[in-house]
């Protein structure tokens, strides 16, 4: 349970501000996605009524999950929760040991011109008896400090396979050309030019691996939705999907890398194609 001051809070305060015209009663509660659970139901709606330490609250809003700890809290107003406490030694099984103006965190907002670690740093020098945490530090989980730990590993493995990639790639526009030499003579003969010859072979291999990349995106999207739910659970984490324009611009970058892989891999057989001689290339390839 969060006990928030609504005129000055920033967390939930733009949820209050576009659903309840920033206003929160106090006998009113905002589930976080997850807070049914200790209530020991399957799901909460707006307008059940909850009980914390014998008092009733009207749930007047269900946040949306964010796969952090916010997800199992339930946010009253700071008011509510100094009530709650001294009514709990009558109402209650067990106290709320909460006292009068008694606080346990500030959270502020620092202006984008200033350094977040510098303000916190600040604060536990300036103020004695606190404790300034990054909003970074405050979220961070275990796993996303393994993910942290795992990700220049999984970066340096990935450009290993995309470096693999150019060459397998190379390799085979090489035999492709090697096949082909009698085609490719003809045409020179019949007019091409080197420059039409070098065009047509990298358009070739950039029109191949950037079907290869549309595969590989609709591949992993579907792996992803099968398989979301699953890893969910077993990780204890909330599948949250990325923002559209975050997802438009992977998009986009993973099929410009596609493309620029194919360009690099067929380079050196698109220049050895155009240099062919017309007569030994028809006599090689017969």
């Amino acid at each position: 349970m969060v006990g928030i001051d609504p005129e000055t809070d920033f967390t939930v305060g733009p949820w209050l501000e576009e659903h309840a015209g920033g206003k929160l009663a106090d006998d009113e509660v905002i589930l976080g996605a997850n807070a049914h659970i200790f209530f020991g139901k399957s799901e909460s709606h707006v307008g059940d009524v909850e009980f914390f330490y014998g008092r009733p609250f009207k749930v007047v809003g269900i946040l949306e999950a964010t796969g952090l700890g916010i997800d199992d809290d339930a946010f009253i107003t700071l008011d509510a929760a100094y009530e709650l406490s001294s009514e709990s030694n009558v109402d209650a099984v067990e106290k709320a040991d909460i006292e009068p103006g008694q606080i346990s965190t500030v959270m502020v907002k620092v202006d984008p011109r200033y350094d977040r670690a510098d303000v916190a740093r600040n604060i536990s020098l300036q103020v004695p008896g606190t404790a300034g945490v990054t909003s970074k530090e405050l979220m961070a989980t275990s796993l996303s400090r393994q993910l942290q730990t795992l990700t220049p590993g999984l970066l340096l493995i990935g450009a290993g396979f995309w470096f693999i990639s150019v060459l397998m790639i190379g390799a085979l526009f090489t035999m492709i050309v090697n096949e082909r030499r009698r085609e490719l003579g003809l045409l020179q003969a019949m007019g091409a030019t080197r420059g039409f010859i070098f065009r047509e072979v990298m358009l070739e291999a950039v029109e191949l691996t950037l079907l290869g990349g549309v595969t590989g995106i609709v591949a992993g999207s579907v792996l992803i939705l099968v398989l979301k739910g699953p890893v969910a659970d077993s990780l204890g984490v909330e599948f949250v999907w990325p923002s559209a324009s975050y997802l438009v611009v992977f998009t986009v970058g993973y099929l410009l890398l596609a493309a620029l892989t194919g360009a690099l891999a067929a380079l050196y057989p698109a220049v050895s194609a155009s240099r062919l001689e017309p007569y030994q290339a028809i006599r090689s390839g017969e």
